[in-house]
C-alpha cells in the first residue's frame, strides 16, 4: 500500500521546464494523447471492422471499416493510389501519396463515397465536408513495406531486427483536422464527443491508418501467393505508424500558449504528485524492471544518429546507471552514497547531477508509467478555453510588474547581436507552410512571422519605461496601437506561467527540432529520428493493442517494447 503526503513538492519552476533544450527533451508518458485514446476504446470495448475491402492485385483501391462507439458511430475511409517513385516525398509541397485516409461521421453513403475519391487523393486541393474529422495522407516505407510482403509471400514473418529498422509500414507527413479543406471544426468534438480533448480524432485515424497497413500487406501477399502467411501478432503489435514532421507544427507552440501551459502544467502535477509516494520496495522494483526496459528498447535501437538528440545506446547506458542508483537505495539507502527518506525527489536530484537531460525526463516517464493510476485523473484536464483579451483597466505599473514576473526570461538576449536575430520565420508562399530562413542569406523575411517573442516584450517593455505609472493599459494602447498584440498576450497569460518556451527563437544556437519533439512527445511519439536539424520522422502506437484485442484485458504498459520473439526462435 502506498502512501501520499499531499503538497510536499511543488510544481517545478517555468523557468527549468521552459527551457528549448528541456521541453525538446520530453517523451511520451501515460498521458500523452494516444495513450488517452487507447484506455477510451478499451474501457468502452469500440468494434471496429472493415466493411468494404475494394483493392486490386497490387493493393490499389479503396476500404472502409466502420467504428461503433456507446454513443457514435464513425467510418475510416483509405484510398491506395498507385504513385511512382519519384513522386513518393514527404514533403509539404507533394502532391500525391500513396494513400490517402479520413475520418468520418456516420456511414460513408455512395454519393459521398464517390465525392470523397475524387476529392481525398487530392488533399489541398480537395473539399471535405463537415461530417469529416480528420483528412491525411500517407507514403510507403520504401526499405520495409515490399519486405514484409515478400516474407509473408514466401509463408515466412519478417525479422524483427529488419522491422527495427524502420519501425512501421506506412508513414504519415500531415493530419489534418479543425476546418481545414471545409471538414468539420474542433468545436463539434467537444463536451461528450467520443472524440474530445486534444488531437483524439486524429490519434484514433492514425491508429486506424495502421491497422489498414496491416491489412494492406497482408491482400497482396495473398494475391501473389493464396497460401501466403498473415502477420503473427507479436510482429503487428511492434509495428506502429510512422510520421515525418517539418517545421508546420512549430508555430503552434507558439500561437496556443494557454493550451501548451495546460499540457505542461498537468504534466508537471502528475510528475509533483508521483514524487510525493513513499515508495515500497515492490514500486522499487518495478522501477528496476522499467530502467532494464527502456535501456533494452534503447540498445535495441537501429536509428542513425545525427548528432541532435542523445545517441540510444548512451541512453540505454544512463538507464543501467540510475537502475545501479536504485539498488544502492535498496541495499543501503543511498544515493550515490547521501541518505534520504525523500526516494523519488533524491533519485532525481542524482539524475540531474550525473545524466543528460533527456535521461531526466525519461525517468519520469518511467515514473508516471509505474503509478499510471495514480494520475490518470488527470487526463480529464488537457482542454482550456483559450481567450485572448486585453485587460484595458490594467495600469503601466501593473503591467511593469506583470512582466518582472512572467517574462523575466527575455532580458537575457541582447538583440543587436546578429546572431539573435540569425533566422527568421515565414510562411512559404506555395503551401502557406511554416519555414525557417537565415535573415539576409535567404529570401522571404517580408512575410516574417511574430515568432518573436522575446524580442517584442523587449520593445514594450523600454517604451513602458516613459509612460505614466498609473497611466491605464487602453490608454496606452491608442497611442501605441503596434503593442496591443504582444500587451494582450502578456496580460492573457498572467498566472498561466508555463505558457511561454523560454528561448529566442531567431537565434542562431537554436534547435527547431526542439519544439517539434515536444508537440510530439504529448501526441505520445517514440523513435525520434531526425533528417536535419529542421524535420524528423516518428513512430506512434510501437507496440499497442491491435483492433482484434479491444475489450480484452488491457495491459496499459505496452510502450518501449521488446523485439518479438516468434515461435522458431523460442527455445
Amino acid at each position: 500500500m502506498m502512501t501520499v503526503e499531499n503538497k510536499r513538492h511543488p510544481l517545478r519552476p517555468a523557468s527549468e521546464v521552459m527551457k528549448l533544450e528541456r521541453i525538446g527533451a520530453f517523451r511520451l508518458t501515460s498521458l500523452s494523447f494516444l495513450r488517452i485514446l487507447m484506455r477510451h476504446m478499451m474501457r468502452e470495448n469500440w468494434t471496429i471492422s472493415c466493411t468494404t475491402f475494394e483493392l486490386d492485385d497490387e493493393g490499389h483501391g479503396h476500404a472502409i471499416y466502420s467504428v461503433q462507439t456507446p454513443k457514435h458511430d464513425f467510418s475510416f475511409l483509405a484510398i491506395s493510389t498507385k504513385i511512382s517513385d519519384e513522386e513518393r516525398s514527404d514533403r509539404v509541397i507533394s502532391q500525391k501519396w500513396d494513400v490517402t485516409f479520413a475520418l468520418s461521421e456516420g456511414t460513408i453513403t455512395a454519393e459521398k463515397l464517390n465525392r470523397m475519391k475524387e476529392n481525398l487523393p487530392k488533399q489541398e486541393a480537395g473539399r471535405g465536408d463537415a461530417s469529416d474529422l480528420v483528412w491525411s495522407r500517407a507514403n510507403k516505407s520504401n526499405r520495409i513495406f515490399d519486405y514484409v510482403i515478400d516474407c509473408l509471400v514466401a509463408k515466412e514473418q519478417p525479422d524483427p531486427k529488419i522491422l527495427n529498422e524502420v519501425g512501421y509500414l506506412l508513414r504519415t507527413t500531415a493530419v489534418y483536422g479543425n476546418g481545414k479543406f471545409g471538414i468539420a471544426p474542433y468545436e463539434k468534438l467537444k463536451d461528450n464527443h467520443p472524440f474530445n480533448g486534444p488531437f483524439q480524432a486524429q490519434m484514433f485515424a492514425v491508429y486506424m491508418l495502421r491497422h489498414f497497413s496491416f491489412d494492406l500487406v497482408e491482400h497482396i501477399a495473398k494475391r501473389r501467393n493464396p497460401e501466403a502467411v498473415s502477420l503473427d501478432p507479436e510482429i503487428k503489435r511492434f509495428i506502429g505508424t510512422g510520421n515525418a514532421t517539418g517545421l508546420g507544427m512549430a508555430p503552434f507552440l507558439i500561437s496556443h500558449p494557454r493550451l501548451i501551459h495546460q499540457w505542461i502544467y498537468v504534466r508537471e502535477k502528475a510528475i509533483a504528485r508521483v514524487k510525493d509516494i513513499k515508495p515500497s520496495q515492490d514500486d522499487l522494483m518495478l522501477l528496476i524492471h522499467w530502467l532494464d526496459r527502456v535501456a533494452n528498447y534503447f540498445d535495441e535501437s537501429r536509428l542513425i544518429d545525427r548528432q541532435i538528440f542523445v545517441k540510444p545506446e548512451k541512453l540505454a547506458e544512463q538507464s543501467r546507471f540510475l537502475k545501479e542508483r536504485v539498488l544502492e537505495y535498496l541495499e543501503v539507502g543511498t544515493f550515490a552514497g547521501i541518505p534520504t527518506n525523500d526516494v523519488w525527489e533524491g533519485l532525481s536530484e542524482t539524475a540531474v547531477e550525473t545524466v543528460s537531460i533527456e535521461m531526466q525526463e525519461l525517468l519520469h516517464t518511467v515514473l508516471l508509467e509505474i503509478y499510471a493510476d495514480h494520475v490518470i485523473d488527470l487526463e480529464q484536464c488537457m482542454n482550456v478555453e483559450e481567450t485572448y483579451q486585453i485587460v484595458p483597466r490594467m495600469s503601466i505599473q501593473e503591467l511593469i510588474d506583470l512582466i518582472h514576473r512572467q517574462y523575466q526570461w527575455v532580458f537575457q538576449y541582447d538583440f543587436t547581436d546578429p546572431d539573435e536575430k540569425y533566422y527568421f520565420w515565414y510562411r512559404s508562399e506555395e503551401k502557406e507552410e511554416p519555414r525557417i530562413g537565415v535573415r539576409g542569406e535567404e529570401p522571404g523575411d517580408d512575410w516574417e512571422m511574430p515568432m518573436n517573442i522575446a524580442e517584442q516584450v523587449q520593445g514594450l517593455y523600454e517604451i513602458l519605461q516613459h509612460a505614466p505609472p498609473s497611466e491605464m493599459v487602453a490608454s496606452f494602447i491608442l497611442r501605441h496601437p503596434r503593442y496591443k498584440g504582444i500587451i494582450q498576450r502578456i496580460q492573457s497569460l498572467e498566472g498561466y506561467e508555463y505558457g511561454e518556451i523560454q528561448a529566442n527563437l531567431l537565434s542562431k544556437h537554436m534547435m527547431p527540432l526542439h519544439l517539434l519533439r515536444c508537440k510530439l512527445s504529448f501526441f505520445g511519439a517514440e523513435r525520434f529520428n531526425p533528417k536535419s536539424n529542421r524535420w524528423v520522422r516518428i513512430t506512434l502506437f510501437q507496440g499497442a493493442p491491435l483492433v482484434e484485442e479491444i475489450g480484452e484485458p488491457f495491459p496499459d504498459n505496452w510502450v518501449f517494447p521488446h523485439l518479438p520473439t516468434l515461435e522458431g526462435d523460442r527455445s
